[in-house]
């Protein structure tokens, strides 16, 4: 994990994994074929867009600056540490967001340990809970899809 020495490191890195998981989200959509799984995917992308655009606004009440946006080489590194399917069908698209959001939530849960700033440390918990919430209910699609198997 990067060394934090400002509340600007956490809230950059914070920006950089929610753009991460939009190109993630945005490039398997364009893999599959499957227009339930490509609009799923989309809402997903709709979804780490919001998470950005909450972490943005909060980086400028601080008055901080972001100092980059997340790079190609950090997106392909990001989309290649998630082990994924050329061409993922329903099933496997939400197993992959579900793995993704528990992840994020984990992430999130860690950062805001680790700022004594409250309204940051607030931010961060709100965003854990609401990647938890994600990733809840991707794990009941998912029962719900291997119920429906049998």
């Amino acid at each position: 994990m990067p060394d934090f020495y400002s509340i600007q490191d956490i809230l950059s890195l914070a920006v950089r994994l929610e753009q991460a998981s939009q190109e993630f989200y945005r490039q398997l959509s364009q893999t599959s074929q499957n227009q339930p799984v490509i609009r799923f995917l989309e809402t997903l992308l709709i979804e780490e867009q919001a998470h950005e655009a909450k972490l943005l606004k909060l980086i400028n009440e601080q008055g901080a600056v972001l100092d980059r946006s997340i790079g190609a080489d950090e997106i392909h590194g990001y989309i290649r540490a998630i082990e994924t399917p050329e061409s993922p069908d329903y099933k496997a698209a939400v197993k992959l967001a579900m793995d993704k959001e528990k992840a994020a939530e984990m992430l999130y849960s860690v950062l805001a340990g680790l700022v004594e700033d409250q309204s940051l440390k607030q931010m961060l918990l709100r965003l854990s809970r609401q990647e938890q919430m994600h990733k809840q209910f991707f794990e009941k699609e998912y029962h719900r899809i291997c119920l429906s198997e049998n």
